[in-house]
């Protein structure tokens, strides 16, 4: 089994008791929507519970304090929306859908659908598969993500974040299938001048690019792991 690429994740806080955490990222919590069973909730993280970064985006975390538009919620929900208005319910196929920002008693949560398996299992990121087993193999998982790529070039889909944490993988037998639960890079880049957004020739380079490095990670994190039964 290969080994987690990044370092542990600061501790949650005791405020969080009470939700059934799902998964978490450098900057927020996934738990289940303790009313709704379709759905999920992601919260964004204390500063002390999130990783550390450099100063631009210490400097958007503190601005998003004080102007929640600026937060990664109100960025992914507004990300969704502009896909949607543009795509249609065909985005379902491959995007999680945000329902909106709800209020709860843990803060403001952003209500999303939660992808499930077959058995009706919350479906496990692709990290998870990566460095937790998983009963696909590496093959069956670049062919999904050869999909996903399919998907960005065919509708100018400027998704650059395509890392194994953005994605959950659902299916049957050898065929998984990975379905993207968080579109924020599409509005919200690490670029200053977003050349690769303002021109497809280079939106679809840089799509090829970040795609064929999931691919290879893949085939790196399983190169080692016994064959799914």
């Amino acid at each position: 089994m290969a080994t987690a690429p990044h370092a542990p994740y600061p501790p949650l806080g005791t405020h969080w008791d009470g939700l059934t955490v799902l998964a978490r990222g450098a900057n927020r919590v996934c738990a289940a929507d303790p009313d709704d069973a379709a759905h999920c909730l992601k919260f964004e993280l204390a500063p002390g519970e999130r990783t550390r970064t450099g100063l631009r985006a210490r400097l958007r975390r503190a601005l998003a304090r004080h102007w929640p538009a600026l937060g990664e919620n109100a960025t992914e929900l507004r990300a969704w929306r502009r896909l949607h208005a543009r795509l249609g319910d065909s985005l379902d196929d491959w995007l999680a859908p945000c329902r909106g920002i709800v209020a709860t008693r843990w803060g403001p949560g952003l209500r999303c659908a939660l992808i499930r398996e077959a058995d009706g299992s919350p479906a496990r990121s692709l990290y998870a598969h990566l460095f937790e087993g998983s009963r696909f193999g590496a093959p069956s998982l670049c062919a999904a993500v050869d999909a996903i790529e399919r998907r960005l070039l065919a509708h100018d889909v400027p998704l650059f974040d395509l890392n194994a944490g953005n994605f959950v993988v659902t299916g049957v037998d050898a065929k998984p299938r990975l379905v993207c639960v968080d579109a924020k890079s599409t509005l919200d880049g690490k670029e200053i001048l977003p050349f690769s957004r303002w021109s497809r020739r280079l939106m679809h380079r840089k799509i090829r690019r970040r795609a064929e490095r999931l691919r290879q990670r893949i085939r790196a994190a399983l190169a080692d792991a016994s064959p799914p039964h």
